[in-house]
């Protein structure tokens, strides 16, 4: 099962490493993606929560190849943070079809990670 999902992030997800995404792009990059949901993490370079999250977020990505994975830094990213109500750093969101269908705030583990997008795909498809 392990080998399945790790060829599943190498042949699927052409974005194995999350991508950087500002104001000008979010809408192509995230409320546009039709073919997959996509994961969004809301940070702050002034945050240490965030800075302890960054490689456990990339190591996530790596392991759920059918999700894109995406950043939005508030230095970049600010009234991103006001559109999506996003508080608090690091703010997680789960879109699908252009809809935010999950939320979380706090670092999780890449392993936490993976199990929280599961329960919630889920619970999406339900």
């Amino acid at each position: 099962m392990e080998d399945a999902k790790l060829d599943e992030a190498s042949e699927d997800n052409i974005m194995a490493k999350p991508i950087d995404v500002g104001a000008e792009d979010f809408e192509a990059e995230v409320l546009e993606v039709e073919d997959r949901p996509v994961f969004v993490d809301f940070w702050s370079e002034s945050c240490g929560h965030c800075l302890t999250l960054n490689p456990q977020f990339e190591q996530a990505a790596d392991e759920n190849g059918g999700v894109k994975f995406a950043k939005v830094s508030l230095q970049g990213g600010r009234d991103l943070f006001k559109a999506h109500g996003v508080r608090s750093t690091p703010t997680l969101v789960l879109f699908s079809g252009g809809e935010e269908i999950a939320r979380t705030v706090g670092a999780m583990r890449a392993a936490d990670i993976g199990a929280w997008l599961e329960e919630n795909l889920a619970a999406e498809d339900a």
